[in-house]
């Protein structure tokens, strides 16, 4: 093993990655430590021996931080065994480590995992070489303004615990500047040499179907095992996708990224008034067929569809043709890897792999352009970008303008790097989590979602809008009319619509903030160009989306007779409404159900004040307690902001009551960063209080 306690030159970098960004950084520590003449071998956590982690030397360890405090998906059996209470003190004494950590601030488990990852290695006795470094989303230039001194710390250090050999040179610490390195190898294939053609209902299905065929690649090549042939046989033979109405499964059928299932949308709704900033929709998706079950606090997950026009537009700017065939297999292809190579058309790479209307691209992405560009102008600006004094001018013009690939790549014409450089350093098209807003029991069948659209303004007056979010505003629902609320608008195909990124994608200007007419599910979701939503007899077409369900981090607590406590502002009420629909069926099925109390934050009774007509049948219905069971807070309502931190503390005498009930359950999910904050503190003041009284 290279990187074993002989070889002082080994540098182990492993990574915890939920959206990719820690395996980016993971990436880019490894190219800066080849030039430094280290010898680096990235993998996930997960993929690596843990066992053999006191046979290395130097580890430097990446990691995110997901959900409520939670580690990544490929970093649980690392941690897990890591939290061992047999292994011995002195299990890691004399190798050396350093924790970098990927958070967001504005989230009350900020940097949760890196903090305690680097808190455990130190028990277990590593020697921390350089003091972990904490990244913030919410810093002004991003995770990097960490990152990029903590990388000088962390190369000094390493330099002067391992002085560089005779007759080399190295770097500067400052200097992070990488090499390009190819991770993929791509070839395009003759007609003949395609193995298999598989038959999709539509272009999103074998969007998906690309994605998980290349996620399992992508697995293989950071050392995770994966099934054998199963992304070969996903991508040739195409993916087992049940249809709404069409297929019968069992209860036990397992859906994912490998088999969504294709629910037809049944509403969109906005339940916000019309005149209001702010478009939330109430959307509801029909699972029948499916034997998909979720309970209270689930997530419902849904793999976005990227506009036709961008697609279009991104094809037709790097001279790609959609119909072609091509092989996608690793560089170097790891010892032990099951998935060689996949096969997959073009046009489902770009449409369901490459996020190239969404989310803002990386550094190396420039890096990458700047190689690959001809004018003499776009190479300046690009080299400028790589520099210490560019950074921040870098970060103004991506980040915080939330430019696109595409966008870039249309600001840099002359660039033209190769599909497998694209597929490398473009960041990945990533499904999408919603809490579920509705209870099983309630409405059989059927989840529903309560989601913001993302709109808005970037500091140069660019409108922009939420890939995900913008795409469902704009579909058409099989039912013209199916929820009424009282701040309700019209239907989604007669209110306001939404042009997901049309016109910004096909080059009309991302600053355009003109609305399009709805854009219909047919077109969307499948790659056609001419809207066809009517089937032969003039019944309305279901528009069909893939989607699967997911554990999520919130429970209803074991009986129905533990009161609860609810704190909800804006769209984070939505699991809770699934919570106390839960707990009206089991009322009216004859159990024993406990009052519960909701605290409710929005701007304005008018505009919105989310469920209010079933707020007020579970009071009337002693789901939520007659007296005091819905506190409400309208920030905007009078002339003095109130928030429902705010009536938390006004009510503290009936939540210390409350909370002496021994079973009783508090459960906090807040939008608002700084309610949640405070309600924790006034919480803990009230429990403080009342261990002192006793």
């Amino acid at each position: 093993m290279h990187n074993s306690r002989t070889d002082r030159s080994g540098l182990t970098i492993l990574y915890g990655s939920q959206t990719g960004n820690a395996q980016d950084v993971a990436e880019r520590i490894g190219r800066e430590g080849k030039r430094r003449h280290f010898v680096p071998r990235i993998m996930a956590m997960d993929a690596f021996p843990v066992s053999q982690l006191p046979e290395e030397h130097n580890v430097i360890l990446v990691s995110s931080t997901t959900g409520q405090g939670e580690v990544p998906s490929n970093m649980k059996a690392f941690w897990k065994f890591l939290l061992r209470k047999a292994l011995p003190a002195d299990s890691l004494k004399g190798i050396i480590v350093a924790v970098f950590g990927l958070g967001d601030s504005g989230y009350q488990n900020y940097n949760t995992v890196a903090k305690k990852l680097d808190r455990r290695l130190t028990a277990l006795g590593a020697s921390v070489i350089c003091e972990r470094g904490l990244g913030d989303d919410q810093h002004p230039n991003g995770y990097e303004a960490a990152l990029d001194p903590w990388l000088q710390k962390l190369w000094s250090q390493l330099r002067a615990k391992h002085p560089l050999q005779l007759g080399l040179s190295e770097p500067a610490p400052e200097d992070t500047s990488t090499e390009l390195e190819p991770k993929y190898q791509m070839s395009y294939l003759a007609s003949h040499e395609v193995a298999e053609r598989p038959v999709y209902a539509s272009g999103q299905e074998e969007a998906v179907a690309a994605a998980f065929a290349f996620s399992q690649l992508e697995a293989s090549v950071s050392g995770v095992h994966t099934s054998p042939g199963n992304a070969e046989a996903i991508s040739r033979q195409g993916m087992t996708a049940s249809t709404s109405g069409t297929t019968i499964a069992t209860e036990n059928a397992q859906y994912g990224l490998w088999r969504p299932f294709m629910a037809s949308l049944t509403c969109n709704t906005r339940i916000t008034s019309a005149h209001h900033f702010q478009d939330t929709r109430h959307l509801e998706f029909d699972l029948t067929g499916s034997g998909m079950h979720y309970a209270p606090g689930d997530l419902l997950t849904i793999f976005p569809c990227q506009s036709q026009a961008a697609v279009s537009a991104f094809l037709q700017r790097m001279n790609l043709d959609p119909d072609a065939w091509v092989r996608i297999q690793p560089a170097e292809i790891p010892l032990g890897s099951t998935v060689s190579s996949i096969q997959v058309r073009v046009g489902a790479l770009v449409r369901g792999i490459l996020d190239i209307s969404g989310a803002s691209p990386r550094r190396y992405f420039f890096e990458v352009l700047q190689h690959f560009a001809t004018a003499e102008v776009e190479v300046d600006r690009l080299e400028y970008f790589a520099t210490p004094e560019g950074r921040n001018d870098l970060y103004t013009y991506n980040q915080k303008e939330g430019r696109t690939v595409l966008e870039v790549l249309q600001d840099f014409k002359s660039a033209q790097p190769p599909l497998e450089w694209l597929l490398q350093t473009v960041p990945h098209l990533k499904p999408r989590q919603f809490s579920s807003a509705s209870s099983l029991a309630k409405h059989p069948n059927s989840a529903h979602v309560l989601m913001a659209v993302v709109n808005y303004e970037t500091p140069f007056k660019r409108r922009k809008q939420g890939l995900c979010s913008a795409w469902l505003a704009s579909l058409t629902p099989l039912h013209s009319s199916c929820y009424s609320s009282d701040n309700a608008t019209q239907q989604v195909n007669d209110a306001q619509n939404y042009a997901s990124a049309d016109a910004m994608a096909s080059g009309a200007g991302s600053d355009s903030s003109a609305h399009g007419p709805a854009v219909l599910c047919s077109s969307s979701c499948n790659g056609d160009t001419s809207p066809d939503v009517d089937t032969a007899n003039g019944d309305k077409q279901a528009c069909l989306l893939p989607v699967w369900v997911e554990k999520g981090g919130l429970r209803l607590p074991a009986s129905h007779s533990t009161p609860m406590i609810l704190i909800g502002a804006g769209t984070g009420v939505a699991p809770f409404r699934s919570f106390l629909e839960e707990r009206q069926m089991a009322a009216a099925g004859g159990a024993s159900v406990a009052p519960s109390y909701l605290l409710f934050g929005c701007r304005g009774e008018k505009t919105d004040f989310y469920y209010n007509q079933l707020w007020q049948q579970l009071l009337a219905e002693d789901v939520l307690a007659p007296k005091d069971g819905l506190l409400t807070a309208f920030s905007r309502d009078q002339k003095q902001k109130v928030y429902v931190q705010d009536k938390l503390r006004q009510h503290s005498k009936l939540m210390w009551d409350l909370l002496q009930q021994v079973a009783s359950m508090l459960s906090v999910f807040c939008q608002v960063t700084q309610c949640c904050s405070d309600c924790k503190q006034l919480v803990y003041k009230t429990l403080g209080l009342l261990y002192s009284t006793r």
